[in-house]
């Protein structure tokens, strides 16, 4: 009877941790339909980001004085027409410097968050209502300030290629089994909704085909990398601020998250075990991590 409830409480607690990342990563895909809503002039991602009574209001810092003063209120009408207005005029922003999103507290029902764009700093308040978050208020402060730039935060999703073709143990580059390719499928549909700027494999037929479908998900090309050089400082640099898939081995995947942590904080993987995801943020060189396993 232990070792059932025992068993019990570690399902759900996984049940828990499981749906705070989800909901965190829903929360994140909302605050950058809102980036883009503005920066690329689309008023359709701002519907799916705003809510109807939407109260926005801030501060704007005086050149000459140095003083923040209060600046308009906009309302969820003008927020799509100043966005419509900005794709009109051809004020489109692309560049991804000017930009972050951080989940700052998730509770059952509301949720804070930061965002950093091009106006400057944004502290929004949401909630979730028929399974979607959305924005609720917003209140901020400008211009942007290129300090701003050294709070983009990274997150990093690694996971280990999915089941493999045993048969022959002569052959190094197997490809998956019918039950790998499923799970390869099934990750696919776990980060639907994580938007990833980059995926990366290893050079084998198993990473490559465990990565394939949320490449495709995502419209992007699979880059490779080398676990047997690999210069993380120089990856860091180049991923800085993107949300990244990182797909490899029972011992690259877990040696991999260690060096984003810069600890050993996590065991090789298990053989039998092709279930675990390794979630890695770092944010101004502070980092933190999530392990969770999906089968």
């Amino acid at each position: 009877m232990k070792n059932i409830l025992q068993t019990c409480i570690l399902l759900f607690s996984c049940f828990l941790l499981a749906q705070t990342t989800n909901d965190k990563e829903e929360i994140k895909i909302t605050l950058n339909n809102y980036i883009d809503g503005f920066y690329e002039g689309d008023t359709l991602k701002l519907k799916k980001a705003l809510k109807p009574r939407l109260y926005k209001f801030g501060y704007l810092k005086d050149k000459q004085t140095g003083s923040y003063n209060y600046y308009q209120h906009l309302s969820f009408d003008n927020a799509l027409k100043l966005a419509q207005r900005f794709k009109d005029e051809g004020r489109l922003r692309t560049e991804t410097k000017m930009r972050s999103v951080k989940v700052l507290e998730v509770a059952n029902h509301i949720a804070a968050a930061k965002v950093t764009a091009a106006w400057g700093i944004d502290y929004v308040l949401l909630s979730k209502d028929n399974g979607k978050w959305m924005i609720e208020e917003v209140i901020w402060e400008g211009p942007f300030l290129e300090k701003y730039k050294k709070e983009n935060s990274t997150t990093y999703y690694l996971i280990r290629h999915a089941e493999k073709d045993q048969s022959d143990k002569s052959n190094r580059n197997p490809h998956l089994t019918d039950e790998g390719l499923k799970r390869a499928e099934n990750w696919s549909k776990i980060l639907a909704n994580v938007k990833f700027d980059k995926i990366y494999s290893t050079n084998y037929h198993r990473t490559l085909e465990t990565a394939k479908p949320t490449a495709n998900f995502n419209n992007l090309d699979v880059s490779l990398y080398d676990p047997r050089n690999f210069d993380i400082e120089k990856f860091k640099s180049e991923t800085h601020g993107k949300t990244v898939l990182i797909v490899g081995h029972s011992n690259t995947t877990p040696y991999i998250t260690n060096q984003l942590l810069e600890e050993k904080k996590y065991e090789m993987i298990d053989e039998s075990n092709n279930g675990n995801l390794y979630i890695v943020t770092i944010t101004n060189d502070k980092s933190s991590s999530s392990l969770l396993r999906i089968d």
